[in-house]
């Protein structure tokens, strides 16, 4: 049986791009199958639960990021040396997806007026006040721009990754006021395979 990973997704970035991100970081070969949306409906029934992302492994298929991202952390030498990092890169983790669900609520409003509400609130309240959460926790890893110790984890690589869709939200934050997140992403960037995915990586609008 082949320990070959795969890892299943709709060719955008979504909810499987800090794991597409964590496998390059690893330097482990995996391969990045990506499903249209014109082909979804005839391959749904092979998903666990009817939804992607999912990782095979072994011949199992593993459904939710949130639960594959840990498992080739650990795997793979990401998740900090202790059980304390452990704690902390959990606690990262479920930051990242409190702030997504803050930072896309307005996609699935319809009427402009509310969009453009929930637009402002996002930039207002919710961007600002996730950034400062991240960079306290920054701050006391000595702002080296790691959640732990001295090397990148996968809560570096989530924090990365939503910060790169919070920009595509709001391209005028630029970080100047978080210089431990700019530090951060420089980290992640000179992972070398990382730097060669970003160069290469498809252009997605989500």
């Amino acid at each position: 049986m082949s320990d070959k990973l795969q890892l299943v997704y709709f060719d955008v970035r979504g909810r499987a791009e800090f794991l597409r991100l964590l496998l390059h970081a690893t330097g482990q070969p995996f391969e990045d199958v990506r499903v249209s949306f014109e082909a979804w409906p005839q391959r749904k029934s092979e998903a666990p639960y009817g939804k992607l992302p999912y990782l095979e492994y072994k011949g199992k298929k593993y459904g939710q990021s949130l639960a594959i991202g840990p498992f080739l952390a650990r795997k793979f030498g990401m998740y900090g040396k202790t059980e304390e990092d452990g704690l902390r890169i959990d606690e990262v983790t479920h930051l990242v997806d409190d702030f997504r669900l803050n930072i896309r609520a307005w996609r699935m409003e319809q009427d402009p007026q509310k969009k453009a509400e929930l637009i402002k609130k996002m930039k207002e309240d919710a961007i600002p006040c996730y950034l400062v959460y991240f960079k306290n926790l920054l701050a006391e890893n000595s702002d080296t721009g790691f959640f732990v110790g001295n090397s990148v984890t996968l809560a570096d690589v989530m924090v990365y990754d939503i910060i790169d869709t919070m920009m595509s939200f709001d391209p005028e934050e630029k970080l100047t006021r978080y210089p431990a997140l700019q530090k951060l992403r420089q980290n992640v960037e000179n992972i070398p395979a990382v730097k060669e995915y970003l160069k290469n990586r498809p252009t997605t609008t989500i």
